[in-house]
C-alpha cells in the first residue's frame, strides 16, 4: 500500500506499535513526525537509510500537555507543509482495580489515554480543516468494549477513546476529516511486558493472555502496524466512525 508523501504524526512512537507504525509508514513512502515522552524516540532515525531519515522528524514531549501537541503540529507543518494523518497511539496501563488506584494514577491514565486526544484535536484538526481534510486514527483496545479484571482505569479510558472517535467522526465529516478507532487485542509490547512484571508472574501473565485469544497467541507490533497502514491508504477512504477490533477473535467469544 502506497503512502507516498502522506504526512503522518504518530504519538507513542518510541517502541511497540508506534515504532512499528513509523517503520512501515516510512517504508511505504510517508513523511513521519514521531512523538514520545521517551527521549529514545530520537534514536529511531538510526534504523533507517538516508532517504527515509529525510522524511522523519522526532518530537520529545508529554502528550498530556497542550504544548506538546502544539510542538508536534508545528513540526509537521514546518517540515512538510501539512498534516494528512494523525495517529493517537500513546497509552499507558496500570493493572489495578478501581478502588486500588490512587487519584494520581487514575488521572495519569486518563490524561495519557484520553486527554491527549483532546489536545491533538485542538491543534491538528484546524490544520486539517484549512487544507481540505485528513485522517485520525485513535488506538483503543479490547478493553474498550469488554470488561477485563484489574483494568480499573485503563478499561474506562479506552472506552472513552471509542466515544471520542465516534463524536469526532460525526462532527468533522463535513470537513472531509475521517476518524476511526483501532482496537488491538493483546500485543507483545514493552507496555505489556511492564504490566506483566507488575503482576509478579510475567510469563504466566503472557501465557494467560495468549490462551484467551481464539487464535491461540498474542499479536506483534508489526501485525498491528500493517492494519494502520491499510487504514491510511486510499483503499480505506470509506471508513469513518469505525471501531475496528483487530484482536485474534478475543471479542468473538
Amino acid at each position: 500500500m502506497d503512502l507516498s508523501n502522506k504526512v503522518t504524526i504518530v504519538t507513542g512512537a518510541a517502541s511497540g506499535i508506534g515504532a512499528a507504525i513509523v517503520e512501515q509508514f516510512l517504508a511505504a513512502g510517508a513523511r513521519v513526525v514521531a512523538v514520545d515522552v521517551d527521549p529514545s524516540v530520537e534514536l529511531l532515525a538510526n534504523g533507517f537509510d538516508a532517504a527515509a531519515r529525510e522524511r522523519l522528524r522526532t518530537v520529545v514531549g508529554d502528550v498530556r500537555e497542550s504544548e506538546t501537541a502544539r510542538r508536534y503540529t508545528a513540526a509537521a507543518i514546518e517540515a512538510f507543509g501539512r498534516i494528512d494523518v494523525l495517529i493517537n497511539n500513546a497509552g499507558i496501563a496500570i493493572i489495578k482495580t478501581i478502588t486500588a488506584h490512587t487519584e494520581e494514577e487514575w488521572d495519569r491514565v486518563f490524561d495519557v489515554n484520553v486527554k491527549s486526544i483532546f489536545w491533538s484535536a485542538k491543534h491538528v484538526v484546524p490544520e486539517m480543516q484549512s487544507r481540505g481534510g485528513g485522517l485520525i486514527l485513535n488506538t483503543g483496545s479490547i478493553s474498550s468494549v469488554v470488561g477485563i479484571a484489574a483494568q480499573g482505569a485503563y478499561g474506562p479510558s479506552k472506552g472513552a477513546v471509542i466515544q471520542i472517535t465516534r463524536q469526532m467522526a460525526i462532527d468533522y465529516a463535513k470537513d472531509n476529516i475521517r476518524v476511526n478507532a483501532v482496537c488491538p487485542g493483546t500485543v507483545d509490547t514493552p507496555l505489556l511486558r511492564r504490566s506483566g512484571i507488575e503482576t509478579g508472574d510475567p510469563e504466566g501473565f503472557i501465557h494467560g493472555l495468549a490462551s484467551a485469544h481464539p487464535i491461540g497467541r498474542i499479536s506483534t507490533p508489526a501485525e498491528m502496524a500493517s492494519f494502520y497502514r491499510f487504514l491510511a491508504s486510499d483503499e480505506a477512504r470509506f471508513f469513518t466512525g469505525a471501531v475496528l477490533m483487530i484482536d485474534g477473535g478475543f471479542t468473538a467469544w
